[in-house]
């Protein structure tokens, strides 16, 4: 194996180790659905991992590549399953799902109440919420995608987690 081909091979690595949570959660918050989440989120690093020597990897805008990435993939996949029907999980009751057989909280379920739990939050703090924690930006990013300051920033985020902190506290999965 040539020394670029090492390079590329990391590259990929850790761009999967940086952008696989945050893929996941896009993808997932517009299908609803973890197993179709997490397969979409493979497909894109394995059509990544076979066009990685086409691709500059270390490209400023390789963020973006793989949000496009995802969401083609993601688009070409409900097409494949147009005639599968959803399972609405929020008629389920929530306690009797939220635990496996070990007693510990799913994480689907835990993600799922918390995703419910940010209707509380203003909009403009919803948004900087789900761009940071769902869509992985940081703050710097943030704050020019929105042209508001850092400090805004901050201060929507801590109010963020506040406000869900006191509205998960009410909650029977948390409590």
């Amino acid at each position: 194996m040539s020394l670029r081909n090492t390079n590329e091979n990391n590259t990929v690595e850790s761009l999967f180790k940086q952008y696989y949570n945050p893929l996941y959660n896009f993808v997932n918050s517009k299908i609803n659905n973890s197993e179709d989440a997490k397969e979409v989120v493979q497909d894109v690093f394995v059509k990544l991992w076979n066009a990685k020597e086409k691709i500059d990897l270390n490209s400023p805008t390789i963020k973006s590549y793989l949000y496009t990435m995802a969401r083609n993939t993601m688009i070409d996949a409900i097409r494949k399953r147009k005639d599968q029907s959803d399972v609405d999980i929020d008629n389920l009751d929530a306690g009797s799902i939220a635990e496996d057989d070990n007693g510990q909280l799913d994480p689907y379920i835990i993600r799922s109440e918390i995703m419910k739990s940010l209707e509380v939050l203003k909009p403009k703090t919803r948004k900087i919420f789900k761009l940071n924690k769902l869509q992985g930006y940081t703050y710097d990013e943030i704050a020019q995608h929105l042209d508001i300051s850092v400090r805004t920033v901050e201060d929507n985020m801590s109010r963020a987690f506040s406000l869900l902190r006191e509205e998960l506290k009410k909650n029977e999965i948390f409590s």
